[in-house]
């Protein structure tokens, strides 16, 4: 063996290591759920009016049950839904999915068939926007919403 080819595989081995290393460090990077930077957990009162394509005011409970990083999960409960013309109701409930940064929060609601976009500003205790739906059949739906934090 020759000094030029025993130095010429040192330094592949040197790339090679190196590569190996920094493949694995990135294995170990941790998946633990992120530190919140959002502070949202707890109930929130919930109220909305659905402008189309019916009239319909809407109450009930929006409560954030975890948060990691920016992002959120929760529901929406017990929310009853009044039709202002016939005043049939109904009680709708579901999962809510969505993240926040800044004062702007961006989440979706699905609590019928199809979810619905809530789009609002944070600004204290209160949430305020307004959110849209739309089905696959081509029909659609939307509203405002606002959301007060429950003092404990």
């Amino acid at each position: 063996m020759s000094i030029l080819s025993a130095r010429g595989t040192l330094p592949i081995r040197a790339l090679l290591s190196l590569s190996v290393v920094t493949l694995l460090s990135g294995c170990l990077s941790s998946t633990a759920t992120k530190p919140s930077e959002l502070q949202l957990i707890g109930d929130w009162t919930y109220t909305a009016v659905q402008t189309s394509p019916l009239r319909e005011n809407l109450a009930g409970q929006f409560r954030i049950i975890s948060e990691s990083g920016t992002s959120f999960q929760g529901r929406l409960d017990n929310v009853l839904a009044t039709n202002e013309a016939t005043g049939q109701t109904r009680v709708l409930d579901g999962t809510v999915s969505g993240s926040a940064e800044g004062n702007v929060i961006d989440f979706d609601a699905n609590i019928e068939s199809t979810p619905r976009r809530h789009v609002g500003q944070i600004v204290g205790e209160t949430i305020t926007g307004t959110w849209v739906s739309s089905s696959a059949g081509g029909g659609m739906s939307s509203g405002t919403f606002r959301a007060e934090r429950e003092t404990p």
